[in-house]
This record gives C-alpha cells, structure tokens and sequence, in this order.
C-alpha cells in the first residue's frame, strides 16, 4: 500500500468523523466481545494503515468510555516511517511499527506475550467449559484501508484475527457507488474507470471490504457488516467536493487517456455544481470481524 498526502487525511478527517457515527452499533457490538472485569488483561489494539493517526484516535475516543478499566496498549502499524512520526506526536504512548501488513501475525505474536500458548490452552479449555467466549485480548482496526490492501494482506489480517482468537473493526472501506444528484448521463463512464483504477497493481479496490468478509467467513469466524456513508453537500462542502472529484478525475484519465475530453468536460461541470446544489452519497462498507470461535 502507498501512503496518502497528509493534507488529503487531514481534510477528509471531519468527514471521515461524521461517517463514523453511523458506525457506532457495530462499534457497540465490538465492545460486548471485549469487555471483561477492570482485571481483564490489558487489550492490544493494531491500527493497520495507521497513517497519521486519525484513524486511531477516533478509536481510542470511543473505545476508552466504553471500556472503564481496561488498559488500550495501541500499536501503530503503516510502511510510511514519515506518516508514523506525525501520529506518534499526537499519541505518544503508542507504539509504531513502520512494516507492510503482511508482517502482521509476527508484530501481533511480538505484543502478546505468550500468546501461542494462551491460543492453544483456551482451544482445550473450551472443550471442558461450554458458553461464551472470553472476551478478546486483540482488537485489529482500519479506516479507509482495504481499498489498497493485495490479498496476503487480507490473508495477514484473517490468519493474525484466528490465530490470536481477536477482532477485527475496519471502518470506510469504499465501494463501487458514489451516486451523484443530479444525475448525469456520464456519470458511469466516469465510476468504472475510477473502479478500474482502485484495483490496479494487484488491489482490492472497492471490493476490499467484501473481500476481507467473505475471508473471514471462510476462516470460520462470525461477520457482521454495517454501513457509513459520506454525505456531500454543495456548497457546504464546496473545498472538500473540489478536492474529491478532481482526484477522482485524476485517475481516470490515468486509467485511460483517452477519457481526458470527456473527464475534464464533466469535471468542469460538477465544480460548477458544487457550489450550489451537487449532492454526492460516497458509500462504505464496514466490516466487524469476531474470531475468537
């Protein structure tokens, strides 16, 4: 995966805010798997992708009222050394980890001590103590990261959630649709080039979060999915639509340049929108992952 521009994170971090509040029953679900008592060992929580911190820092806010007592040790995992130092001033007890996903069952084994052995000994426990299952000891987290991720980097994640019996919450993964109003004959032309763009180089695109869920499955664990929009209105949101739709065009012409006439044609056509009545719904996919069996 590649890093994003920090100003793209920061601008897009109230947006990303206000999406996340309709992400907050699937968070509520999360937390039932992990509470325990105020002695419970302390919860490690990976932030994959972690960037510049925004990611984590919403979680950390949230997570912290909702588990009174527990320890939150937040490991910060991303392969941009240059986005980790700016997170790390903001959470300076975290501690970050600069490596591609794919090291993550090692980075998960390195922070839980002894817990290839406490794997296996809550394996034979469960055949002699029926009933629901401890709560999680690891919490793996993303916001708008599955997009970028290859599939060993799902692989990575699904082997570190079963192995560890954890979960896993991935927030803002896109998908294919981000209608626009009004409509524009266009606009199709315009979406599957960009999706096209999102799955080069061998990424998931806007099937990340499908992916990584129907992976989860197969692993054997329990999926449950929720959804949290981004609702763009012109021209409340004139600066961040501009932004939004420029970059989009961007790829498009990348992906085929001879969409360059018709690309700009739109575009010009939007921006003018955008600064009366444009509405774009930029829909996401999030994805709650229970392995703990």
């Amino acid at each position: 995966m590649t890093a994003a521009d920090h100003d793209w994170l920061d601008l897009r971090a109230p947006f990303d805010d206000a999406a996340r509040e309709h992400s907050l029953a699937l968070l509520d679900q999360a937390v039932e798997a992990l509470a325990g008592t105020a002695e419970a060992e302390p919860l490690t929580v990976i932030d994959i992708g972690a960037g510049t911190g925004n990611s984590a820092r919403w979680f950390d806010r949230a997570l912290r009222p909702r588990l009174p007592g527990r320890e939150l040790r937040w490991i910060l995992l991303d392969a941009d050394a240059a986005s980790l130092r700016v997170a790390s001033r903001s959470m300076p007890d975290a501690t970050t980890a600069t490596a591609p996903i794919t090291e993550l069952p090692a980075i998960a084994a390195e922070h839980l001590p002894g817990a290839t052995a406490a794997h296996e000994s809550d394996g034979a426990a469960a055949e002699h103590a029926p009933g629901p299952p401890a709560p999680a000891r690891l919490l793996i987290t993303c916001s708008a990261v599955l997009d970028v991720l290859a599939p060993a980097d799902v692989e990575a994640v699904v082997d570190t959630l079963t192995r560890f019996s954890g979960l896993g919450l991935f927030l803002l993964s896109i998908t294919e649709h981000w209608p626009l109003d009004p409509p524009d004959r266009r606009d199709a032309l315009i979406e599957h080039a960009f999706s096209e763009h999102q799955a080069r180089e061998g990424r998931l695109g806007d099937a990340g979060g499908a992916v990584l869920a129907a992976a989860a499955r197969r692993a054997g664990a329990r999926v449950m999915t929720g959804d949290s929009p981004w609702d763009l209105q012109g021209p409340r949101d004139r600066e961040f639509l501009t932004r939004f739709l420029s970059e989009r065009i961007d790829a498009v012409i990348e992906e085929d340049p001879e969409l360059r006439p018709i690309a700009a044609a739109w575009l010009a056509d939007r921006l003018e929108q955008a600064g009366t009545d444009l509405r774009v719904a930029v829909e996401h996919l999030d994805v709650l992952v229970d392995a703990r069996g």
